[in-house]
């Protein structure tokens, strides 16, 4: 054999592989317990409807779990891209449950990117919870007290002109919860974009694929994925979760803007005279109804899919059922609220007003440390995608 035709030489790059002991017993302790039980057969990327050929997921995310190698979980978009609909965790024959694997790793990537990260681990604690409800309590009593004691709350009362604003409670007026909503929203786009360009940062250097450098088009094609749920019809096993998904998300939607519609009652020239109470048969009023009963339809149809078949749906976490539980009883809180003010029912009218209040203070705070930031994370990970053309033939 001539020179000419001798073999080149492959050079070869060694990387030494260090095990985070401590994220393999996170990921046992949430959700994974059955992770141990993955012989890399492959079962769950041939049965996956959303995997990547090229990158075969979630058996990578199994494995690179099992090695407790962080750095290349919380860089990878596949596991944003799961929107765990079980298909693998129904066919796995050791029963490994990938799925729910994939949803601990997950709860890692928001706390991981999450800032403080310790406040985030902490908060993802059952024991938490209570705590977290007593600080919302506490900081909503101060504010009010500092409010009254400024003067201002009587300020707001005693304004008129062409619109007039009654508060639901006057110890609470709209101005107040205005500010301390508007706090806490400036605290979590605060956090979640701090995370989010940690995130995307990391899927840039870890990438082994080129991108298209489309930012807009690839943005618009994102969110036509995540306005309709197209990847949930692609599963096989509890499509339902896609109606679910969509009444939660879309009722939110409509809560949201109803309230910034009352929030800004005073000053929105697009209304007169009396502004608020809104009256029964009031669009607004008639829409935050409809919207409350579409969240709190959607969250129950969650709960009962998670425990009535636990074999196909997933194993119900501490984060599922913080999240869910919380999101409802600020739903039935609302509706209990307005019956109670119908009937004039006081003080227990009040009563109920201040533990809604405190829900959503609670859903707000915990918002960059829940699962509420798939949000974010899914949003930035599906952009990727369209950019590298992951997941198309």
């Amino acid at each position: 054999m001539g020179a000419s035709e001798q073999p080149a030489e492959t050079t070869r790059t060694q990387e030494r592989i260090v095990p985070d002991r401590a994220l393999l017993d996170r990921v046992l302790a949430s959700g994974g317990e059955d992770l141990r039980k993955c012989m890399q057969c492959a079962t769950c990327s041939a049965v996956c409807e959303l995997a990547d050929g090229h990158q075969p997921s979630p058996r990578k995310e199994m494995l690179w779990a099992q090695w407790g190698l962080t750095d290349r979980l919380m860089a990878d978009p596949d596991i944003w891209l799961c929107h765990q609909c079980n298909d693998c965790t129904s066919r796995c024959p050791r029963g490994a449950r990938p799925g729910d694997v994939m949803a601990a790793l997950r709860r890692e990537g928001v706390i991981h990117y999450a800032t403080p990260r310790v406040f985030g681990r902490w908060a993802n604690r059952p024991a938490s919870l209570l705590w977290m409800a007593v600080v919302a309590i506490a900081m909503v009593t101060t504010a009010a007290g500092l409010w009254q004691w400024f003067g201002l709350s009587a300020a707001e009362l005693s304004h008129t002109g062409q619109r007039t604003v009654f508060p639901f409670w006057t110890r609470l007026p709209h101005a107040l919860l205005g500010t301390v909503f508007a706090l806490l929203i400036v605290f979590d786009v605060t956090v979640l974009a701090m995370g989010a360009r940690r995130f995307w940062r990391n899927l840039n250097a870890s990438s082994l694929q080129p991108s298209t450098d489309q930012s807009a088009p690839s943005l618009r094609a994102a969110l036509r994925r995540i306005l309709w749920h197209d990847d949930f019809s692609r599963c096989t096993n509890t499509r339902a979760r896609r109606t679910h998904h969509l009444l939660v998300i879309y009722g939110m939607l409509a809560l949201w803007l109803t309230s910034l519609w009352v929030v800004s009652a005073r000053w929105n020239p697009l209304l007169e005279g009396l502004v608020y109470p809104l009256g029964f048969w009031n669009p607004w009023k008639l829409m935050a109804n409809a919207a409350g009963l579409a969240v709190t339809v959607g969250i129950a149809r969650m709960l009962a899919e998670r425990w009535k078949r636990p074999d196909k749906a997933g194993s119900t976490t501490y984060s599922d059922v913080a999240l869910l539980g919380s999101l409802l009883l600020i739903t039935v809180t609302g509706f209990a609220t307005e019956l109670l003010h119908f009937l004039r029912m006081e003080p227990l009218r009040y009563a109920t007003y201040a533990m809604h209040l405190v829900a959503v203070f609670v859903v707000l705070w915990m918002l960059p440390y829940s699962k509420l930031a798939h949000v974010v994370y899914r949003t930035l990970a599906l952009v990727y995608a369209e950019r590298t053309g992951r997941g198309k033939p």
